[in-house]
């Protein structure tokens, strides 16, 4: 009976272990594909600027001559990504950087390029921004069309439908049950209304007929 009784006992702490361990092993995996990636623009000193994304544990840069990607190192402060000599250094929004045998001290990140450079990685080809208030269109090619307006507050996405092209623009016009966008990309130089940022493009159109204009570039 005794015999029964421990061996019984033994599979149960045992099943218990593997259980245990299973689980571990799912939130980790979870954990990790939760993980966003983070992008940044570091403007250097001597007319380097570069993209840096982080992905996991490495961290791409895209130099004008190459991209690497570098490992994660041990250091006393910071994040400090490296492949041989060449490493970035991170420290918040600031960085240094050693790159081809070039040390550059005072790299900081243009978290307003960095949003255009990250919507790039997310596959659009082509965003634009307004005020009054603030709204934006984001571009991704056979997939969808995304209009955010009133600061972010309210979004929808729409599928994607070939605009109409003439030599100067071209237009959109997409619908979703009872939401209808209609707007224009004209090749126009356009100065943002409240940050004096310039691009090439002016943008005008309305959705579910309130007018809005504003300016856009392409990403790709």
């Amino acid at each position: 009976m005794l015999r029964h009784v421990f061996l019984l006992l033994s599979l149960m702490i045992l099943y218990a272990c593997n259980s245990v361990g299973s689980v571990s092993k799912g939130e980790s995996a979870q954990t990790e594909s939760s993980i966003k990636a983070v992008t940044m623009m570091f403007e250097c000193e001597n007319d380097l600027s570069f993209v840096a994304r982080l992905e996991g544990q490495a961290l791409w840069a895209f130099f004008p001559q190459q991209t690497l990607a570098l490992e994660p190192t041990r250091t006393a402060s910071g994040a400090k990504y490296q492949k041989a000599a060449d490493y970035v250094w991170l420290k918040g929004d600031n960085a240094m950087v050693n790159y081809q045998q070039t040390l550059y001290k005072n790299c900081v990140n243009n978290r307003q390029e960095a949003i255009w450079q990250d919507a790039k990685f997310r596959g659009v080809s082509f965003r634009a921004v307004g005020n009054e208030p603030g709204w934006l269109i984001e571009i991704t090619p056979n997939v969808h069309v995304k209009y955010l307006t009133n600061y972010g507050q309210f979004e929808t996405v729409l599928p994607y439908k070939e605009p109409i092209e003439t030599e100067q623009s071209s237009l959109f016009e997409l619908t979703k049950n009872q939401n209808t966008l209609l707007f224009e990309i004209i090749n126009k130089p356009c100065t943002d209304s409240m940050s004096g940022q310039k691009f090439a493009s002016s943008v005008r159109g309305q959705f579910n007929g309130k007018a809005f204009s504003g300016c856009g570039r392409a990403l790709f």
